[in-house]
């Protein structure tokens, strides 16, 4: 299998690369990747928008819960104060705890006793019925080790073997976490306990720091609750926690376990803000902790919601799946579209490779039936056209063979003639030495090397030292020519000449100066100069005369020439093309580029006091030394 035919698995020819799968993918590529990616931005914008929203939403009910908290716990915090109420007045709460009872463990008169504690009752039944959600109030009196417990209507009264284990608790008010309800320290058989959270208040005597008692008011969890019920929906949790991580309110249960909190609740306690969100992934939990802080001087709670990414993003993700609904809906009218385009477009192009195929086995003449105004209609047309084009070139193929046959004869034919003239000249200097004539045979031998120099084709690139002996055999014949009116001097670095160069490339420049700047009739004798060395790794071939030369105009016109790089530039001094046979300056600077390096350069200057000179100047590269 070729590699153009593209990738064919047996069973699944929609893997052969032919147009009508490239149309189908590319048609499927063209529906599928705009809904996907507007599917893609539309779900990452709703959930975008959603966050933000959810965000602003969730800031203005944690604060509109935090105001409302604030409130409730201010209220509660006010009733404790009632122990504060007419301080002076002989029968107000505060009096009695200052006056220590009337010393109600070792009573005197039991009558005072009894009133006392009904007085007692009385205050502790006020402060109990001020709010519903009062479970029970206790008060402890420090010096009498005693505890009065008010709980359904009821007033309890014992003497603790030991201190209750608040009372070495902070001095300033403070409330403790919700916990269940306990008789502290009370004998209270059948009672039942429930969830509540509890308002320590110290009564001090005013006004030292001597603390008289301490009063305890646990409040039910049931309106806590129902404050913050609108902060959250079903999916979501709430909680209500203190700075130290213990739970005050939950709305996953009355009594959560604390362990789950612990686990987000230390990065909402190292939030640098009071409110704000977090981003949390953890055992159990993926989703935003929205958090704000009521702080006062009694209590320190976090209001903290849990809002899973299941339970913000479900909108977004309704969304997504319309979009996937509408995306697959579309998605099949693409297909069969594209089932359709394709069928209609490639059905022509498979009757078409028939028809090539039969002719690629032959049949020259097979009629192209596709008569259709499209595209394909016109590459049939001139696919007609062409093989039409073709059957007449292979008539004209055959009769040029049969000329090429004539040529080749007559090729043939014409090979006989440089042999006869080496033979020719060999008997002419054969002559020339029995009648002693060296001068004869020296011409002839220089012709003869000149003749063999320039019809040998096996190579294209020869030594320097070649090229200076062709030059050098020409120049003898020209000297012969001129005799004493032509001085030729050849100044050439030993290094150079196993260099190779181009074949023909000093003689075409040589040749140039006898066809135009040479003048016989002068008053001094022509000087040609021929000289090479080698610098730095490059070549440098220089030709000067003493001949007419160029103007400046000429001078500058001829390099432009050359470096325009036009077909026969410079090749003459002063007109742009050789004669009939030559070989151009422009020429002798292509082959120097081609074979050598297309740095190499071509240049015409003036030798003072007249005439002109060529350098070349070859880059060379390693192997530009001949080994021969």
């Amino acid at each position: 299998m070729h590699a153009r035919e593209g990738l064919i698995i047996p069973g699944f020819p929609l893997f052969k690369n032919t147009i009508r799968n490239k149309l189908m993918l590319l048609l499927l590529a063209a529906t599928i990747v705009p809904i996907a990616s507007s599917m893609v931005i539309s779900y990452i914008a709703t959930k975008n928008s959603i966050t933000e929203e959810a965000v602003a939403t969730n800031a203005r009910l944690l604060s509109l819960g935090k105001t409302n908290i604030l409130n409730y716990m201010n209220n509660i915090n006010q009733k404790s104060l009632a122990v504060y109420n007419s301080m002076n007045v002989p029968r107000s709460l505060y009096y009695l705890l200052e006056h220590d009872m009337e010393d109600e463990v070792f009573p005197n008169d039991l009558s005072d006793v009894i009133r006392n504690r009904n007085l007692l009752k009385d205050h502790l039944y006020n402060i109990y019925q001020s709010i519903q959600e009062f479970a029970q109030v206790r008060l402890y009196v420090v010096k009498q080790n005693t505890t009065y417990l008010l709980r359904n209507d009821d007033l309890k009264v014992g003497q603790n073997e030991q201190r209750p284990t608040d009372f070495n608790s902070s001095g300033k008010t403070s409330i403790e976490p919700t916990h269940l309800s306990h008789y502290y320290g009370l004998d209270l058989k059948g009672s039942t306990q429930e969830p509540v959270f509890t308002l320590h208040r110290p009564i001090f005597r005013a006004p030292s720091d001597e603390l008289l008692a301490r009063l305890s008011i646990d409040v039910k969890l049931n309106v806590l609750a129902d404050l913050n019920r609108q902060l959250y929906d079903e999916g979501e949790q709430f909680y209500i926690v203190d700075k130290s991580g213990s739970v005050i309110l939950s709305s996953e249960a009355e009594v959560p376990v604390q362990e789950k909190v612990l686990e987000w609740f230390t990065k909402v306690a190292r939030a640098e803000e009071d409110s704000g969100h977090i981003d949390y992934k953890g055992d159990g939990f993926a989703g935003i902790i929205f958090h704000d802080r009521v702080k006062t001087s009694y209590m320190d709670w976090y209001l903290v919601k849990l809002s899973p990414y299941t339970h913000l993003y479900e909108r977004a993700g309704g969304i997504a799946r319309i979009n996937a609904f509408i995306g697959i809906g579309a998605l099949a009218i693409a297909v069969l579209a594209t089932l359709y385009v394709s069928l209609r477009i490639t059905k022509p192009l498979l009757r078409l490779i028939g028809y090539v195929n039969k002719i690629e086995t032959g049949q020259l003449n097979t009629a192209i039936d596709i008569h259709s105004n499209d595209e394909i209609g016109v590459l049939a047309r001139r696919f007609r056209s062409m093989m039409q084009t073709i059957n007449n070139l292979i008539l004209k193929e055959y009769r040029l063979e049969i000329a090429s046959k004539t040529n080749q004869l007559k090729a043939l034919q014409a090979q006989v003639n440089p042999h006869f003239l080496y033979n020719a000249m060999q008997s002419i200097g054969t002559v020339a030495l029995q009648h002693k004539d060296m001068q004869v045979y020296s011409l002839l031998t220089s012709l003869g090397k000149m003749m063999r120099y320039q019809m040998s084709t096996e190579r294209a690139v020869v030594e320097l030292a070649k090229e200076i002996d062709y030059v050098q055999a020409y120049l003898d014949l020209q000297k012969q020519r001129f005799d004493t009116a032509l001085e030729v001097t050849l100044d050439i670095d030993p290094r150079t000449r196993p260099i190779v160069v181009p074949k023909m490339i000093l003689q075409p420049i040589v040749e140039n100066f006898f066809k135009h700047g040479f003048v016989p009739d002068g008053q001094e004798p022509a000087k040609l100069r021929v000289a090479s060395s080698l610098e730095e790794g490059s070549l440098t071939i220089r030709i000067e005369d003493n001949g007419k030369g160029m103007s400046e105009e000429q001078l500058i016109q001829a390099m432009h020439q050359l470096t325009r790089g036009e077909a026969a530039a410079a090749s003459d001094w002063n007109s742009p093309a050789s004669e009939e046979g030559g070989i151009g300056l422009r020429n002798v600077l292509s082959r120097l580029q081609l074979h050598f390096h297309p740095k190499a350069t071509l240049s015409l200057y003036p030798v003072t006091p007249h005439g002109l000179g060529v350098m070349l100047h070859i880059p060379l590269e390693e192997g530009a030394v001949s080994n021969v």
